[in-house]
């Protein structure tokens, strides 16, 4: 029971003014720092993982060409559409949640026409793919490897910032929303910092061992969305019972939070909001498993 009704008490709180200003200032300082750190590692970056994907047989590479020029339209065309929407009817974005849910609906619409015509798109994204020589295939692949690990970081980076940045908020929530309901408050930053580096060593590890998975159709995102959801778990609960007290817990409810919350990294604007989600969540169901246990 508290596992749909924090999910539900989570979008009342998204669009709290200190927490949606939060989310939007966190993401883009980390867009702006990690573009700039993708120009200096940008070279490293597609040697190392040129060299991965020499390892690949052609014919498996040639269909992940396909799939990732695939989640490139796809992304694109939301970015587009969004960007059309927004131009024409900007009055919409002073209206709180209203951005975010637009955000969602075109995605998920745009995923679903994608869908439809999934194999008619690769298919002929296969017979364009074999114009080019193996060293343009290769590069493609090896440079949207290097975007992913890129972005994997940036994801990391605004969830751990987030973390350290909205305790005062959760803070101010629970006594608005959880006044009666007594805490027991032992936060530590060196604490958090070691769970968020721990985490971040074992995601790249995972990554370059599990990377031949990431070329697969659909099982790519699976494995995707564990890691990220690995990367960020820990920490998110962490960071509640440091400021609310440790709390019981069922470990396959805190894996769903996390992973509904890395969903919101694949959708572009919408993904400023995924540590808010991640972090609220968890936040009101420990606060929910406390009054039950009152």
């Amino acid at each position: 029971m508290e596992f749909l009704y924090s999910i539900s008490l989570v979008f009342n709180d998204i669009v709290d003014n200190k927490i949606k200003r939060l989310s939007i200032i966190n993401g883009i300082f980390w867009a702006v720092v990690w573009g700039v750190l993708s120009l200096i590692l940008w070279h490293p970056l597609v040697n190392l993982t040129t060299t991965m994907i020499n390892l690949l047989p052609f014919k498996f590479l040639q269909n992940a060409g396909a799939d990732f020029i695939l989640m490139i339209l796809w992304i694109q065309a939301v970015l587009i559409t969004l960007g059309i929407f927004f131009s024409l009817f900007n009055q919409v974005l002073s209206k709180k949640i209203i951005p975010i849910f637009i955000a969602l609906v075109v995605a998920i619409l745009w995923f679903i026409v994608f869908f439809i015509y999934q194999d008619t798109i690769i298919t002929y994204l296969q017979k364009l793919i074999k114009i080019f020589p193996f060293e343009t295939i290769e590069e493609a692949v090896s440079i949207v490897f290097t975007i992913f690990i890129l972005y994997s970081l940036y994801i990391a980076s605004i969830y751990i910032s987030f973390l350290f940045l909205s305790v005062k908020s959760l803070e101010e929530l629970k006594e608005k929303e959880y006044p009666t309901l007594k805490t027991d408050k032992s936060f530590s930053i060196f604490k958090l910092a070691f769970i968020a580096i721990r985490d971040l060593v074992l995601f790249i590890i995972a990554l370059f061992v599990l990377y031949p998975i990431l070329f697969i159709p659909f099982v790519n995102i699976i494995l995707i969305l564990f890691l990220w959801g690995f990367l960020i778990k820990e920490s998110l609960l962490q960071t509640v019972f440091m400021i609310f007290g440790e709390e019981k817990i069922n470990n396959k409810e805190v894996w769903v939070f996390s992973i509904l919350s890395v969903i919101f990294n694949f959708i572009p604007i919408v993904n400023l909001f995924a540590p808010a989600f991640g972090v609220l969540s968890m936040y009101h169901y420990v606060m929910e498993k406390k009054i039950d246990e009152n």
